[in-house]
């Protein structure tokens, strides 16, 4: 089935200048979110060294994608609300000055307070570039500009990393914090002079209990699942916190029920296509924290690689990832139907390399992890290109907002949930014996054969319930 009429038409309709300069400014923010996330990441050791804080560094780490999930769907819905161009000027300039001083700052309480705020404004902005492009093109074109934003994350997740370990090494520390603040600072220019401002004309209602609510329930339940691997999953503490969070969640849905202007209109959840692509959002993520984190364990301590060679295992997939979304993007705008296919391509190239994993001996090829790393980078492409464009495509214009953070909110919510759940897999073959090479390939095996379950039940859903949509 080709495009018809309906997929012609732009909500928010801009002269090609206008619109090529918004589309530049997207792509910069984007840049920076994924240059900012490597870098402090790479770099939060570093930073916390200079303190006298090292200890913190995972405390570090969660506060930033903690921001990130809690203010990600609150961010959507404001945009609605106040206008999509204010909230990324907003918060880009409040991300950038947070950023910028956690260069400068030397108390370990200011850095963390940092840290929380740079997430909670990336948080807020960080969908609305992929809203952005939805409401300024056509929807047989919003695929293959998903695709530009898709490479920019994987050159700025790549350079920033690079950049950041480069500047460091040269005694540049603060520098290489600062740098992904200029794409940021670029891209909010760019989308503050060329987009206008589309908002609610009548009297804005903000959803207070909802937000407070969700907040709860977030912090209750992400901090309980990065604690519970640690303390344990039957710990008193770690109880109460998965109590406070349901209790929270309950709240949030009667809130919602109520509230004039629900922070997550829970009609969404009555369109089956939407509800369906959110899910497959969710799974299409699962495998990337068993990537990220047991790739490098298995490298050099089950193969004895270099830690330089395990850092360079993913270097096949970037160059996919860079290279590969824009075609992909331009062949699903195609056709309509080209959006299962992408989405079941997504799905069998993360759950094949993932099972192949879960075999993984001593006497596995180095060479063997550069390919099958590779081909996650094909499933990335054409994930990157075909979930969020359907998810537009099935919801009203004036939904598309939420709609779309909410997506970015589920895969937020894939990261926090699929990490504890790696982690239990993961101790319950190391428990005995941590330092034991054969326990330590048996629970990464076992991490890479969760993921790859996960990315086959993506391709079920894909197959036998998004398709006879």
């Amino acid at each position: 089935m080709f495009y018809t009429h309906t997929e012609h038409t732009v909500a928010v309709p801009l002269p090609q200048g206008k619109k090529n300069a918004v589309q530049a400014g997207c792509i910069c923010v984007m840049l920076s979110v994924a240059m900012s996330g490597l870098a402090l990441s790479t770099l939060g050791s570093s930073i916390l060294e200079s303190v006298g804080a090292l200890k913190y560094v995972s405390l570090f780490s969660i506060l930033g994608a903690l921001g990130v999930t809690i203010m990600t769907p609150i961010g959507g819905k404001l945009g609605d609300l106040i206008g999509r161009r204010n909230i990324v000027i907003v918060s880009g300039i409040i991300c950038a000055l947070a950023g910028t001083g956690i260069a400068f700052v030397h108390s370990v309480l200011l850095l963390m307070v940092l840290r929380m705020i740079v997430g909670l404004a990336q948080g807020a902005f960080t969908a609305a570039p992929y809203i952005i492009v939805g409401l300024i093109n056509e929807k047989k074109d919003v695929p293959k500009v998903m695709g530009y934003l898709a490479a920019a994350i994987a050159v700025g997740g790549f350079g920033g990393s690079i950049i950041a370990g480069i500047l460091t090494d040269l005694g540049y520390l603060k520098l290489a914090i600062v740098v992904p603040v200029i794409p940021l600072l670029i891209g909010v220019v760019l989308i503050g002079m060329n987009l206008p401002n589309k908002k609610r004309e009548e009297k804005v209602s903000i959803d207070i209990g909802g937000i407070l609510a969700l907040v709860i329930a977030l912090v209750s339940i992400l901090l309980t699942l990065y604690y519970a691997p640690t303390y344990g999953w039957t710990k008193p503490v770690i109880l109460v916190g998965f109590g406070v969070g349901i209790l929270a969640f309950v709240f949030l849905i009667k809130a919602e029920k109520k509230a004039q202007e629900p922070v997550i209109p829970l009609r969404l959840f009555k369109n089956k296509e939407y509800t369906t692509l959110l899910i497959i959002g969710f799974l299409a993520y699962f495998y990337l924290a068993a990537m990220n984190t047991y790739i490098p364990i298995v490298s050099t301590r089950v193969l004895g690689t270099s830690t330089g060679l395990a850092g360079s295992l993913q270097m096949p997939r970037t160059i996919i990832c860079m290279l590969l979304p824009a075609a992909a993007g331009a062949w699903v705008g195609k056709k309509r139907e080209n959006d299962w296919k992408a989405m079941a391509i997504a799905a069998l190239f993360a759950a094949v390399p993932m099972t192949v994993l879960g075999f993984t001996t001593e006497t596995t090829s180095v060479f063997l992890i550069y390919v099958l790393l590779a081909l996650t980078g094909i499933s990335e492409g054409f994930r990157a290109v075909s979930i969020t464009p359907a998810v537009q495509r099935t919801l009203p214009t004036e939904e598309i907002g939420i709609g779309t953070a909410l997506v970015a909110f589920m895969t937020s919510l894939s990261g926090s949930i699929s990490s504890s759940i790696y982690g239990l897999a993961y101790e319950v073959n190391t428990v005995s014996d941590a330092a034991n090479v054969n326990n330590i390939r048996n629970g990464c095996n076992a991490v890479f054969l969760v993921a790859a379950a996960a990315s086959f039940l993506s391709f079920l859903i894909v197959f036998w319930g998004f398709r006879p949509q």
